[in-house]
Parts: structure tokens; C-alpha cells; sequence
């Protein structure tokens, strides 16, 4: 049961990501260095570090091998 609600954060955790990459890309598209394009990229790179960590954390807790035996 932890492990598909771990699943179900995961997702709506990689659609805010989406939904901030969707928001910011206007501003990518005109390059223009302004305060809302650093501080979308800034969001989204943290954003999507800190997914990366707990998706590995939760791959090997949920996830893990079982070895022989």
C-alpha cells in the first residue's frame, strides 16, 4: 500500500514539474533573461533534483532486489 501511494506522489510530483516547464517556456522561447524565467528554471532544476533523490530512495525501499532465499 506505501509503495503505490509513494507511486501516486511520485506522479503528481512529475506533473507540477510539467505543469512549471509549461509555464516557464514562454520565457524560454523569447530569450529574454528575466526575474520569472531564473527564478522557473531555479524552481525546476531543484524541483527536479530533490524527484530524482526520492525516486531512488524509493525504488530501492519499495523496489529492492530480493536476492536468493
Amino acid at each position: 500500500m506505501r509503495a503505490l501511494l509513494w507511486a501516486g506522489l511520485m506522479f503528481v510530483w512529475m506533473c507540477g514539474l510539467i505543469s512549471g516547464v509549461w509555464w516557464v517556456w514562454p520565457h524560454i522561447q523569447r530569450l529574454a533573461l528575466t526575474a520569472d524565467l531564473v527564478i522557473g528554471l531555479m524552481w525546476l532544476i531543484i524541483g527536479a533534483a530533490a524527484w530524482v533523490v526520492a525516486l531512488n530512495v524509493g525504488l530501492q525501499r519499495y523496489w529492492r532486489q530480493r536476492g536468493p532465499g
